[in-house]
């Protein structure tokens, strides 16, 4: 059989309304659902912060430095992993105007073939989303009826702050470039499938692949990845960021050998823990991350530009935050927060805050803990076990 390898990709602005196997029924993402049909997916995979840098770092802590090859395209994961020097590293630039997926994959896989004996683990970050939007033109095409009106051709990731009154055919425009950027998605997994069987390891190699933040799509009068601290002074944001359009991302493992089913995974889960599952997959253990029924509360918590967001078992909420003169985070006294009943209402179109007091107060006195423990992105204090036990004891 040889010696084990593994493929780990990671994909900016690739959330869970631009995959098949997670809900959406108009996006052709074959190769993907097949990796879901006869692998493992992890159905609460939520990121630890609204920007790309804590949710990179907390994946680096699993890696075994000298058996890793990584390779992006991706100008802050270039900037990040030149500050370890000890990580072999892959930088792909553009060759001849071509930023494709499928550039990048091609280089990688070139460079990790060739040394597949000193690092049999391969680690592709791809800009994504935030890259140039240029998926051929027919696939943006591929999601409209004849009614429709025709997609843009713009080629630059759309930064949009909606207003209330929005045009429904801008927001459907983007909505087919972010659909076509993401058939490219799938194109290139095909890529690496096809790769592995040809040079005879695909029975040998796991494959993973996940999302690193989503690309909100008007959801809460969002469009893009750029952030509510672009243009506006501190407490004027028209808009928040620290929703599940951004935060609730795919992650998908098919394991050595190919399961005969696919299974899903419905406890949640962070960066943090693929990064676990990776140093122990790495070690040689190949037992996948386990729903454990006696395990602590599940609890996923994430930081905005002053805000910060939580996801439980049974309930999401948001909080606005404010810094005092030495720096630290709390909970803004003079806003209620949001709170949203989970997961029937992943997308949080139905705030309840005023409704449920006695889950608002639990889940802001567990923000407000949580907060102590920024920039730190995996803590959970037995203060906050206790919370979340007596949050528990609420019924919807």
């Amino acid at each position: 059989m040889g010696t084990p390898s593994g493929i780990l990709v990671t994909i900016e602005g690739w959330g869970v309304n631009l995959a098949g196997c997670y809900g959406n029924a108009l996006l052709p993402t074959p190769n993907v659902d097949r990796l879901a049909a006869h692998g493992i997916v992890f159905d609460q995979f939520w990121m630890h912060s609204i920007h790309l840098e804590p949710n990179l770092q907390a994946i680096l802590q699993g890696l075994q430095a000298d058996r890793w090859l990584v390779a992006t395209d991706s100008l802050p994961a270039i900037g990040m992993l030149r500050q370890l020097e000890e990580i072999d590293r892959l930088e792909v630039t553009p060759a001849s105007k071509q930023e494709s997926f499928e550039h990048l994959l091609t280089e990688s896989l070139e460079c990790w073939l060739e040394q597949r004996q000193k690092t049999p683990f391969l680690w592709i970050h791809s800009k994504g989303l935030r890259g140039t939007w240029d998926a051929p033109y027919e696939f943006r095409k591929l999601m409209c009826d004849s009614q429709d009106p025709d997609p843009p051709v713009d080629q630059v990731p759309p930064e949009l702050i909606l207003p209330s009154d929005f045009d429904p055919d801008l927001l459907f425009g983007n909505a087919c470039g972010a659909g076509a950027q993401s058939i490219c998605i799938d194109q290139g997994l095909e890529l690496i499938l096809q790769t592995l069987q040809e040079i005879g390891i695909a029975e040998n190699c796991w494959i993973s692949i996940a999302g690193i933040l989503g690309f909100p799509l008007g959801e809460h009068r969002r469009v893009g990845l750029g952030d509510r601290a672009m243009d506006f002074p501190e407490g004027q944001f028209p808009v928040a960021d620290a929703y599940s359009e951004r935060l609730h991302t795919p992650w998908i493992v098919r394991p050595n050998q190919e399961m005969k089913l696919g299974v899903r995974k419905s406890q949640i889960h962070q960066p943090s823990h693929l990064a676990r599952w990776i140093d122990q997959i790495t070690h040689g253990n190949n037992e996948i991350l386990s729903d454990d029924p006696s395990a602590a509360c599940q609890l996923a918590w994430a930081t905005g530009v002053y805000e910060i967001a939580l996801c439980t078992e049974h309930w999401s909420a948001r909080f606005e935050t404010i810094r005092d003169p030495e720096g630290s985070l709390s909970i803004a006294e003079e806003h209620l927060g949001e709170v949203y009943c989970f997961p029937e209402d992943r997308w949080q179109q139905n705030e309840i805050a005023n409704r449920v007091p006695e889950v608002q107060l639990l889940l802001r006195q567990i923000a407000g803990l949580l907060l102590e423990t920024v920039p730190s992105i995996d803590h959970r204090s037995p203060r906050v076990e206790a919370l979340l036990a007596e949050l528990e004891s609420f019924r919807r």
